[in-house]
Formats: C-alpha cells, structure tokens, sequence
C-alpha cells in the first residue's frame, strides 16, 4: 500500500465510520428497549470493524473520477502533497494505535491482577444467597459459566469482569447492606453479564484503538456507556415503586465512593462517572413519573439492525476518490496485494481492475493523461519524483 492509497484509506474509513455512528444512534432512539439498543451498539462496533477488513482486503467501486481532468503539472504537485501527507499520517496514526494498543492491554493486565487479589465469597452466609440463585439460573450446569461473588476493601464500587468466567465484585461495606440493596446490585451487575456487555466493551475498545483520532468514535463510546448502565437500571428494579430505593442505593454507593481511594481497574463499574450517574437518575425519575419512556415510532430489534448492516453495506461502497494516481480508466481500485496472491494460492485469479502498481513511476502515469500531440513533442520532458 503505497502513502497515497493509505490516505484514500484513512479518509474514506473515517466517513463511513462517521455515517454509520449516526444512523445507529439514530435507529437506537426508535427501538423499544435499552437492552436492544445495547445490542445495536455492538452490531455497530462488530459493522465498523466489518468496513476495516473489507476496505483492506477487497477491491472497492469508483463511482467517479474527478482527477481524470486535471493538467500534469498540478497533478504532479497534488501527488507530491498527498505522498508527504500520507506518510506523515501513516506513522502518527501507526503511534497512536501502538500507545492505545499498550494502554488497553496494560489495563486489561490490571484488571486480570485485581482478581487474583479478591476474596471469594459464599452466598450461602448472607440472605441473598437464594436470590443470587435464582438470578444466576438454574439451567447454567458448567461451573466456568456460573458467576463468582468476590469482594475486596480495595473497591469503592461493584463490577462485574468476564475473561474465561465471569466474576461480579462487591467492596466489602456491601456486603452489610440489607437484603434488598445487595439484591440491587446483583441484578445491576447479572444483566451486563446476561446481555454481553463484556463482549461489547471489548469491540468498543478495539474500535477505539484503531480510531483514536475520531471524534464521533469517542461520542459513541459515551453513548454505548450511558445505554448500557441504562439497560442494567432498568433490570435492577422489578416496578417503578422500587426506583426510590434503588436511587438510595446508588447514593450510599456514591457518597461512600467519594471519601474512599478506588485502586482498582473497573472497566464495567457500578457507579462511576458524576455525569453518567446524573443522567441516570435523570432517567429513573423520568420512569418513575411515567413509567414508560414513550417514543413517537418503534421498530423492532432485529429491523434496526438488519437496517444498520444495510447501510454499512451501502456505506462501504462509498470511496472518496482521494488518490490523484488511481487511473481514471477503471470503474475498481486494484485488488490488494495480500487477498490477490490468497486468491492465486486457491486457484482464483481475480481480475486487475487497475493498470499501475507501487513500482509504477509518477512520471508513466502523468505521460498518460496528457494528449497524444503533446506526448510525441520532443520538447516534452518526462516528470520525476
């Protein structure tokens, strides 16, 4: 991949990311549930990711060529700007993804060593053993698939974690809380586990990881969040009486977290962060007074992500014809190097959609855009690098 066709890369990737993220915003306000907007942010996570492979490994549509126009000399002069262009952005993107790269697994790290220091604990000792039961689900028979209570004085708020098993973790003051507080919790904490948060924070921090530069990768981010605490909250509670006592919950939680030092990683945490606790209870009261949070127009789960992937699949197919040297002659870019020659192995030999290659000189290429008469003048010099 040459430094012009990473910059056609980067710059149509961040479009399509960008389109995505508002139509799964947009389609998460008209599905009838939190729980089902969470599943829609993973689609959208598991989409994104889905553009990357198919931008790298498959050809891709020209739908346009607006460099077909253009003299010689200010193609030259364009092309100049955009090799410096693109390996500058090549290496800082290469350095940024290295740097989150290193954080995500240094926290993932912190979190495996934090476990290693957690006490279990035995339901059976504490009243809520039964509930913790029945929440857990009888039909779950292998003891990697059922959740483990442990507890640490470490922690100033519950989380939950899921490596080979899942694990909920409680700071040691809950476990003095009455019944139906814990009960609380637990529910909170079983329905990130249920619904596969863990699996889903894991694809937004890869997305984040690739494109840390994005803006609107980051507000999705935030979004994902907020739906899914949203999601465990209304879980944790069986009617809108028990809302009251569940913000009391969240309070006691809060103001015992703030005079205490949190020193662990807690990468699904029960109450953290000020401003997605605010629109958290915001939201609970909202319920409380209506009971239902009312939408003008519902669709279903499955239409809105069927609708997502439909629109990723139109998405992918938009390419900004950023490279002044893709030849104006052919409707495909060139099948990249890597799934060509995968292609060849398996006795496949995709078609050459494009007639220059990273060893073409810019000079060939610019010959061929000028007119014939101009190309047999003998003044006619050629253009180099």
């Amino acid at each position: 991949m040459t430094s012009t066709q990473f910059l056609e890369l980067a710059v149509s990737l961040s479009v399509q990311v960008s389109i995505v993220i508002i139509v799964a915003h947009w389609l998460g306000k008209l599905v009838n549930s939190e729980r089902l907007q969470c599943r829609l942010w993973t689609v959208c996570y598991v989409v994104v990711l889905m553009l990357i492979f198919v931008a790298v490994l498959l050809p891709h549509p020209r739908f346009f060529q607006p460099w077909a126009s253009v003299d010689s000399q200010n193609a030259s002069t364009i092309v100049s700007i955009e090799m410096q262009a693109g390996r500058v952005l090549f290496f800082i993107w290469l350095a940024g993804t290295t740097m989150s790269l290193l954080v995500f697994m240094y926290r993932a790290f912190q979190v495996n060593q934090f476990l290693k220091t957690c006490q279990s604990v035995d339901p059976q000792q504490y009243e809520f053993a039964d509930n913790l039961q029945l929440l857990n689900g009888d039909h779950v028979s292998h003891p990697k698939s059922r959740v483990r209570l442990l507890s640490s004085n470490r922690l100033k708020t519950p989380f939950c974690s899921q490596f080979h098993r899942p694990y909920i973790v409680v700071p040691e003051y809950l476990l003095e809380f009455e019944t139906h507080k814990i009960n609380f919790i637990l529910r909170h904490e079983l329905e990130h586990l249920k619904t596969g948060h863990p699996l889903q924070l894991f694809l937004q921090r890869v997305v984040e990881t690739i494109f840390w530069f994005h803006p609107m990768v980051w507000w999705a981010s935030q979004e994902s969040s907020l739906t899914r605490e949203f999601a465990c909250d209304e879980a944790a509670i069986d009617s809108p009486q028990e809302i009251a006592q569940y913000l009391r919950t969240l309070l006691t939680i809060i103001e015992y977290g703030a005079s205490q030092q949190d020193e662990s990683p807690t990468p699904l945490a029960f109450g953290r962060g000020k401003s997605i606790i605010a629109h958290r209870a915001r939201r609970l009261t909202e319920i409380a007074r209506n009971h239902r949070i009312s939408r003008p127009f519902e669709i279903s789960g499955l239409k809105a992500c069927c609708s997502l992937v439909f629109t990723a699949v139109l998405i992918g197919m938009i390419w900004l014809p950023v490279d002044v040297l893709a030849s104006p002659r052919a409707n495909w870019s060139p099948w990249p190097t890597w799934t060509a020659g995968a292609l060849h192995d398996f006795g496949f030999s995709p078609n050459d959609f494009d007639v220059y290659s990273r060893h073409t000189e810019l000079h060939e290429l610019l010959i061929e855009r000028e007119p014939l008469t101009v190309r047999n003048s003998p003044q006619q010099v050629p253009l180099r690098e």
